[in-house]
Parts: structure tokens; C-alpha cells; sequence
């Protein structure tokens, strides 16, 4: 029920973003309108619409939910924000309220009764016996799904309006037959090929070059010997973590910590339930069943003549929480396989029964000392630790220098030479050790940065000491690099400049390939029949050697370099497709797509000037504390 309301879902909202939203991300990017609206508590103002706190906390969950079904439950809403999700979410939602502003604005309007026939056309909410809309998979599709029945149905209302508009946009789009055909013609040409790796021994021995060689060699390819810019710091962190192997507990306290957090170390009882659904209203159907099921009846049998399909009726295994309210108490108070009298909820009357229990259990205090334990030592260092950090920003406020009120508060210094951008703390196990590099390099020479914390909590302070401009090193000091690499330059050059020449006697003096390649100790290779895209080649043939097929005449050969191998391709045979029976539909549907994503980032782009987008991140930021601002 859950893959059919996504689908649905697709069919109906994602119209509008697969063609549009992707393109608003560009225009409506929230750096772009990141406006304060004073004291307003939206998320956003569109025009006249607005973006509700209560319409983005609830599109952002389910955003989240759909993630988890790709990367698994443990995902979290922590994981989304950093992933973007969030930003994302609110960039839709305000796209998605611009075209229904716009279509406002046109006069265009949706009846009561266009939303009921396209959501009564979709086989998602139809009884798969009846082949009728059945409200009954429709609200607990929308239930598991996190709609309410007054926001799905204003969801597909905006967005019929919004079709409206970008189908007077885009559909007279049209795509000349012939010029399709010969796209596809192109994209399925076949080519195949041989092909021999020079053999690459008799390239091994290069000769050292001179001194004058080496050194102009060392100027021309500075960037490969230059020295980056360093930094020689002072370094004071001060964490919880150093605090904890100082800090003891009591067994008092073991025992009244076990005490508060006892529900942590306890498994509630979990159940699998199954049940038959009734429409509101339909109480009598419902008692009817419930006595044959007292009188012997299968209950999966008695759910198939209510219009239920197994999908419906087994919801799963579910403790006291995690099933909806209304049916908790009825569920957790039923014997393993007995059966629930009606109970009634929104979304109608429910006959529950439960096939199997797996009691609670709790972990004694001796099981779980140790995690207790470490708890209390964890929070007793962040308890000190604020009153440590507000010391030792005191102190280096007035002027103590960072080792003498590191000293005082027990925090850890560090003299760190030859730090380099984006490489850590000089080889330091230090904790954010790359935030901290960050920062150093935000500082000019012997300045101090004020006591900071990073996103794990570790506080820093930092100076600088002394900064080590980039340069090119010495050639003497790099003399054996430059050797090494020049070697290497030299032995690609002679090697493509041989792979040349042989590619030129086949191609002058019509060669065999494979009388070249044996002279050379080699053995060639065929390619496969291949598409420009590289579908076709052969296990282990590098791609370069299809795109190297498609720039040669038929029986001509070329040097092509892949990584540190150089290969004489020569092509053998073209398999021209035929334009006039291509099957062009997919082509056109391509082109026709490109077409309308232009004109809809044009008008979307005079929508930006027309209507007000702000965006308040305040709002958001205090929805989601403390995860989004991290």
C-alpha cells in the first residue's frame, strides 16, 4: 500500500517536479533568497501562499522516510540535513507553491470534482476484487504514507492548477521525425576494432639526462616540486574526553543512574499483528465477522470476503509505541492468537489478531555497569568542562598566554611544525583535527584565534608562529624526483612516439597489425562490436579504444595512450544502422523533454522577477535545532 501511494505520488506531483523543481533549485536557491521577514513564523511566503512550519516538518519526514528505505532504518534525520535533504525539501515545496501562485494569479481553478475523478482513476486506491476506489486502502495508504486525507487532496489540487500552466507551456513541443531518426542512427552505429599494447621492456632503461635537461625539466614542471605553504602553530585543545580518565563515581550513583535510565536496558514485548478493515460506518460488517471468527472461521479467509488482500491484513510486528495509538491497548491486551473485538479509529472499525509474542525483557545493573559507568564519567566531563572553558576563555581574554592557561585548566598544548592546508595537524591524532586546520589558515602570521569549539565540542585556541611561504624546492634537494620523474616523461614520449610511427606504416604502407605486433614481442586484441558508448567491448578493453574506433577510416590505425600503456588501435569494420526503420520514439520523447525544460526554465526565470519568493531561515533553523545548524 505504501509503494502504491509513492507511485501515485510520482504520477501526480512529480509532473511538475521532475520538469520544474530540478530547474527551480537553480533560481529559488535559498543563498539566493535567504530574506528576514520579520516577525513572521513561516518558513516561507510565496506571492499570497505560504510554506507552513507544520507543512515542511511534515514533507521533510517523509523525505526522510523514503531514505531509509534506500540506505536502511538507522538513517537519520541528522544524516538528511547534511545530506541536503533538507535544504532540498523546502527549495520544492517553495517551487511547487511559485507555479500554483502563478496559476492563481492566471484565474486558473481545479473543482471538487476533478480532484475526486483523478484520485478515484488511480489503480493504487482501487479494491483489486472490485477494481472500485476503496477509501479503505486509500486513508491507510495515506496514513502509512504520513499524508492527512485534507493535505493529499489540496496536494493534487495545486498541482492539477500547476499542469495547467506548464501544459499550455509545453505542449506543443514538437520533434521533426527525420532528425530523431538520424540521432538514433548515430547513437547505434557499430564499430569494431584490433589493437596491441606496445611493448613497453625495451623502454625500461631510459639514460639520465644531463644537468641543464634536468633542471630546465624542473622549471617547466614547477607545480610538481613546489613546496606547499606551511604553518608552524601553538595548539591548546581542551575536551571532555581528556577530562574522563580523571573523573570517579560512586556505587550510589551506579545505582541511581541505573534507576533513571532503566527503560534504555529494557526490550519491550513486541507482537505480530494481523487485521480485518471495515469502512466507517460499517459496524454491523464487522461484528458479523468477528462472531465467525469466534466460531471457528480463518481469519485470513474471513479478511479475503471483507475485500482484504493479504498485503492488508498482515501489518507486522509491533510494540505498545510503535502501533497506532487507537489499536495499542486492544492489541497488547489480546492472548497470542486471539482476536480483538471491533475497535473503531479513523479509519474504521478494525478486527486485530495477534499470531505471535516476543515478551519484554530488562538487562540487570551487572549487565550494563559498564555502559552506566562510562555514561556518568561522559557526563560529569561535559559538566566540567563548561566551567573549564569559561576559565580558560577568561584567562586568554586578559592576556595569559595560551601554554600558561592551558596549564591551569589541564588542557593539552601543542607545538605543531610544518602544518599544511587540508593535511591534518602534522601527523597529530588530534580530535577535528581537519576544523582546526581550517582555522589556522583563516589566521595571518602571529595572530590568535579566540577559544573555539568544533562540532564534536573540543575547544581550541590557536596562534600562528610563523608562516612558510609556497616555493619551488632546490633542485638539489629534489634532484632524485626530477630523475625519477623525468624518466618517466621521457619513456611515454618515446613509447607514443614509436606507437606513432608503426600506426603510420600500417596506415602508409598497409601493414598487418598483427605482423607489427609480433615484430614488437605483442599480441592483438579485438575490440567486440561496439557503440560510441563503449557498450559491446570486450572483457578488460579499455573504453578509449571505442572512442578511438569512431574517429578512424575504415583499415586505418592510431596511438592512443591509456594510463601508462600506449595501443595501436586499428579499426576493421563499420556497421552503419539504418535511419529510416530507427525507432525514434525514444529519441523524440528525449528531445521533446529537452525542449520543454528550456521553455519552463525560461518562464521560470520570469516568474523569478514577478513573484516575491522569501525564504526564513530562522524558522527553519529553530524547526530543526540543533541538527541543522550543525
Amino acid at each position: 500500500m505504501l509503494a502504491g501511494i509513492r507511485t501515485f505520488s510520482k504520477s501526480i506531483f512529480a509532473k511538475i517536479i521532475f520538469g520544474v523543481i530540478a530547474l527551480s533549485f537553480v533560481i529559488w536557491g535559498l543563498n539566493a533568497s535567504m530574506l528576514n521577514l520579520g516577525t513572521s513564523r513561516e518558513v516561507a511566503e510565496i506571492g499570497s501562499q505560504k510554506v507552513t512550519p507544520v507543512e515542511l516538518d511534515r514533507a521533510f519526514q517523509r523525505s526522510v522516510q523514503n531514505m531509509r528505505n534506500v540506505f536502511g532504518p538507522n538513517f537519520n534525520q541528522q544524516q538528511a540535513i547534511q545530506m541536503g535533504l533538507l535544504n532540498n525539501t523546502v527549495q520544492s515545496l517553495v517551487s511547487q507553491k511559485v507555479l500554483r501562485e502563478d496559476a492563481k494569479v492566471m484565474g486558473i481553478g481545479i473543482s471538487d470534482d476533478k480532484v475526486r475523478d483523478t484520485i478515484f482513476a488511480s489503480e493504487n486506491f482501487k479494491d483489486p476484487t472490485t477494481g472500485q476506489f476503496s477509501r479503505d486502502r486509500f486513508l491507510q495508504a495515506l496514513y502509512t504514507a504520513g499524508y492527512t486525507e485534507q493535505e493529499f487532496i489540496e496536494g493534487v489540487r495545486g498541482d492539477l492548477m500547476s499542469q495547467q500552466v506548464v501544459g499550455s507551456l509545453t505542449g506543443t513541443a514538437a520533434v521533426p521525425e527525420m532528425m530523431a531518426k538520424q540521432i538514433v542512427a548515430y547513437r547505434n552505429e557499430q564499430r569494431s576494432g584490433s589493437f596491441f599494447a606496445l611493448n613497453g621492456a625495451e623502454f625500461d632503461d631510459i639514460a639520465v639526462a644531463d644537468d641543464p635537461t634536468l633542471r630546465k625539466f624542473h622549471e617547466d614542471n614547477a607545480a610538481q616540486f613546489t613546496a606547499p605553504e606551511s604553518r608552524d602553530v601553538t595548539l591548546a585543545t581542551l575536551s571532555a574526553a581528556d577530562l574522563i580518565p580523571t573523573i570517579s563515581v560512586t556505587e550510589e550513583e551506579i545505582a541511581d543512574s541505573y534507576k533513571q535510565r532503566e527503560a534504555e536496558f529494557q526490550t519491550p514485548e513486541k507482537r505480530v499483528v494481523e487485521q480485518i478493515l471495515f469502512a466507517p460506518g460499517d459496524e454491523q460488517s464487522a461484528h458479523e465477522a468477528y462472531k465467525k471468527l469466534l466460531e471457528g472461521a480463518d481469519f485470513m479467509a474471513t479478511a479475503k470476503e471483507a475485500g482484504m488482500d493479504e498485503g492488508m491484513v498482515k501489518l507486522g510486528e509491533f510494540t505498545a509505541n510503535d502501533i497506532l495509538p487507537d489499536l495499542s491497548a486492544a492489541t497488547f491486551a489480546l492472548p497470542e492468537g486471539g482476536y480483538s473485538e471491533p475497535v473503531e479509529t479513523a479509519l474504521g472499525w478494525h478486527i486485530l489478531h495477534v499470531t505471535s509474542i516476543t515478551p519484554g525483557s530488562t538487562q540487570s545493573l551487572d549487565e550494563v555497569r559498564d555502559t552506566i559507568v562510562d555514561g556518568l564519567k561522559q557526563f560529569k566531563a561535559e559538566d566540567s568542562i563548561y566551567d573549564l572553558a569559561a576559565k580558560f576563555d577568561e584567562e586568554l581574554g586578559a592576556g595569559t598566554p595560551i601554554e600558561d592557561a592551558a596549564r591551569d585548566v589541564g588542557a593539552k598544548t601543542y607545538k605543531l611544525s610544518v602544518v599544511v592546508r587540508g593535511e591534518g595537524l602534522a601527523g597529530e591524532n588530534i580530535d577535528s583535527a581537519d576544523e582546526i586546520n581550517a582555522k589556522i589558515f583563516e589566521l595571518e602570521n602571529g595572530e590568535e584565534s579566540f577559544l573555539e569549539e568544533t562540532g564534536t565540542g573540543t575547544r581550541y585556541v590557536v596562534r600562528v608562529e610563523n608562516i612558510t611561504p609556497s616555493a619551488l624546492r632546490p633542485f638539489e634537494d629534489v634532484r632524485d624526483d626530477v630523475i625519477a620523474a623525468w624518466k618517466a616523461d621521457e619513456r611515454q614520449k618515446q613509447m607514443l612516439a614509436k606507437a606513432e610511427e608503426l600506426a603510420n606504416t600500417i596506415n602508409s604502407n598497409g601493414a598487418d597489425l598483427a605482423a607489427v605486433a609480433s615484430e614488437d614481442g605483442a599480441e592483438v586484441m579485438e575490440s567486440g562490436l561496439t557503440k560510441r558508448t563503449g557498450q559491446g567491448l570486450g572483457d578488460n578493453v579499455n573504453p578509449a579504444v571505442a572512442a578511438a574506433l569512431f574517429t578512424l577510416e575504415d583499415g586505418k590505425a592510431k596511438a592512443i595512450q591509456t594510463g601508462e600503456d600506449i595501443l595501436i588501435v586499428r579499426l576493421d569494420n563499420i556497421k552503419v544502422a539504418d535511419a529510416q526503420t530507427a525507432d525514434a520514439s525514444m529519441v523524440s520523447n528525449e528531445l521533446k523533454s529537452a525542449i520543454n525544460e528550456d521553455i519552463l526554465s525560461q518562464y521560470l526565470g520570469y516568474l523569478r522577477d514577478e513573484i516575491s519568493v522569501t525564504v526564513n531561515n530562522t524558522v527553519i533553523n529553530e524547526l530543526f535545532a540543533p541538527t541543522a545548524a550543525n
